[in-house]
């Protein structure tokens, strides 16, 4: 399925049926939607909705470019995809883009959302198959899911600047004061406690660092927000933890938090070699270095580490030396500058373009 020629003046329309209403659904199609339909391009105009809920009238998709589904699995979705191909497409000629951004074939055993996303693997697959072009987050990405879709873009996130706000990093002196180190993310990045006792080991979190986070409560203010591991329940009446935001408040909630650095430990696997960088950018817009795991998403991040031992050293090497946190974070910074927000560097026109670009066609 292909687009008629879009050339001046023309207006691009679409429409994306969201799997996922938080995360991933806002981050990639919500934040860039609303950016996108007041973005102006001599000769162009944007007009991009979204939605949960499926229009069944054909009259209504005769003007979209395309139409989207985000990170679609579950029978319901497959039912609105085979009827859009079916009985809509036929008579408007609009084309269908799946968009995904995780290994959602492959998730590691300790996973708890393997079990959701494995119930409905042959629907991914069929999905994928049937699709006109496929859109994800990685190069690592692309590459596993080109067995099912050899017609695929790479369109990387991007934050809004509109929602996080201006950056102000904070590496000033602050005598007596214990560093505040942070870590934000999902359960999903830890073995549900039912798996440990069934013998299915793992996490993004080895033994030994969390037993150096439990050893050091009391030099170091630890902080997690989202997610919380089983083993470090000995000592959640000395960590300090915040559940999870709508991705709204995500930003002002980590901002709120004040964090001195962060840290990003990632089990090395095929699942997360297929991740983004989104914690490098979160961290970068905070304004702290941070220690990430030297793993596909953070390979060009300045402080990596290939063991606990040595994202230890790096904990302890940021947490003396506050200087050290600002050159950090300088670095950091520059390497993840073009890719930061979506309001710049052209990456809104890179986004619209990387669609175009799955028929042929760029503006």
């Amino acid at each position: 399925m292909s687009l008629k020629r879009i050339k001046p003046p023309a207006n691009i329309k679409f429409v994306s049926y969201l799997g996922d209403t938080q995360g991933c659904g806002t981050i990639r199609v919500i934040y860039p939607a609303l950016l996108l339909n007041n973005y102006r391009k001599e000769g162009y105009g944007f007009s991009t909705f979204y939605t949960a809920y499926f229009v069944m009238l054909p009259d209504y998709f005769k003007s979209f470019s395309f139409i989207q589904f985000q990170r679609s699995a579950t029978e319901p979705q497959l039912n609105m995809f085979k009827h859009f191909r079916d009985h809509i497409r036929k008579q408007t000629n609009t084309p269908i883009v799946y968009e995904v951004d995780d290994l959602l074939i492959g998730i590691p055993e300790w996973n708890f959302a393997r079990d959701y996303f494995d119930g409905y693997k042959n629907n991914i697959i069929e999905m994928m198959k049937m699709s006109d072009g496929l859109t994800v987050t990685t190069p690592s990405l692309k590459k596993v899911y080109s067995k099912y879709n050899s017609n695929i873009s790479i369109i990387p996130n991007h934050l809004p600047k509109f929602v996080w706000g201006d950056i102000y990093p904070k590496h000033e002196y602050q005598p007596n004061k214990k560093p505040r180190i942070l870590w934000a993310g999902s359960q999903n990045h830890f073995a549900l406690k039912k798996h440990v006792e069934n013998g299915i080991t793992g996490g993004d979190f080895g033994k030994k660092l969390l037993d150096f986070i439990i050893k050091t409560v009391d030099n170091y203010e630890w902080i997690l927000c989202g997610g919380y591991p089983d083993e470090l329940e000995c000592v959640r009446d000395k960590i300090e933890y915040h559940g999870w935001w709508n991705t709204f408040n995500y930003p002002k909630g980590l901002k709120d938090i004040d964090p001195d650095f962060c840290i990003a430990p990632l089990e090395p696997c095929l699942f997360n070699e297929c991740k983004s960088n989104i914690k490098a950018l979160e961290n970068v817009a905070l304004g702290c270095p941070a220690v990430y795991q030297d793993i596909e998403p953070y390979k060009r991040m300045t402080l990596k580490s290939n063991s606990d031992e040595e994202m230890i050293s790096h904990i302890e090497d940021l947490a003396i030396d506050i200087d050290y946190r600002g050159q950090i974070w300088k670095k950091d910074h520059k390497v993840v500058a073009p890719q930061l927000w979506w309001e710049e560097d052209n990456n809104l026109l890179l986004y619209i373009n990387s669609y175009l670009k799955l028929f042929k066609q760029r503006i």
